[in-house]
């Protein structure tokens, strides 16, 4: 694939839904810190530097892989599997360690898996992108 073809559609909705995430993903954190964000019955607001730090870390990994996929970086790839690998430490351990309502655990544990099967369906995807020689700086 010359660099002067057309981004694939695959390309384009990563790279939007990434970025859409982002800005989402950082106006509910600010929610939640500031209280804005009334939260189910059983459910504990997050506290601590730790979880916010993490989630901005979060946030800035996927937007820094769907940019560099964007403009053709071979990086992309490993940068969606490191979120692929965070994301499961991640979520397996609050799955493990917090307490969740009992009517909403389930919904939270399918939720997780269709996560990490939709991230590890685009760590597949951009894997086979350099197969097809879509990144600039992998010739």
């Amino acid at each position: 694939m010359s660099s002067t073809e057309k981004r694939p559609v695959w390309v384009w909705i990563i790279f939007i839904w990434f970025l859409v995430s982002a800005v989402s993903g950082v106006f509910q954190l600010y929610a939640m810190y500031s209280g804005a964000i009334e939260l189910p019955e059983g459910f504990e607001r997050p506290s601590g530097a730790l979880f916010y730090l993490k989630a901005f870390i979060t946030l800035a990994l996927a937007t820094a892989a769907a940019v560099l996929l964007f403009l053709r970086n071979s990086t992309a790839r490993w940068l969606f599997l490191i979120l692929l690998f965070v994301s499961l430490v991640s979520g397996v351990h609050t799955l493990f360690t917090q307490k969740f309502p009992a009517e909403s655990a389930t919904m939270i544990k399918v939720t997780s898996a269709l996560t990490w099967a939709l991230y590890a369906l685009i760590v597949w995807y951009t894997f086979r992108l350099k197969e097809k020689g879509y990144y600039r700086d992998s010739r």
